[in-house]
């Protein structure tokens, strides 16, 4: 499911959740309240897990504790 395929549609994908993450447009948010707001378009906290590796990973998204920093500029 990471990636789409001709098994795996785009709204399946990770990098489609990645989007989600991205379009709430907070700056700074609660991990726990981001995750809340989101469950329902994840199929399990795997995928939650993977999209948030990916978006820290290409730079658009920082840890700081318990909180998710939007990185501007991205």
């Amino acid at each position: 499911m990471l990636f789409p395929s001709k098994f795996t549609s785009f709204q399946e994908s990770i990098i489609y959740k990645m989007i989600l993450i991205l379009e709430l447009k907070e700056k700074k948010i609660n991990l726990n309240l981001l995750y809340k707001k989101l469950k329902h378009k994840f199929t399990c906290i795997d995928e939650f897990i993977f999209a948030l590796d990916g978006l820290y990973a290409l730079g658009y998204i920082k840890i700081d504790g318990k909180d998710i920093i939007y990185v501007s500029g991205n």
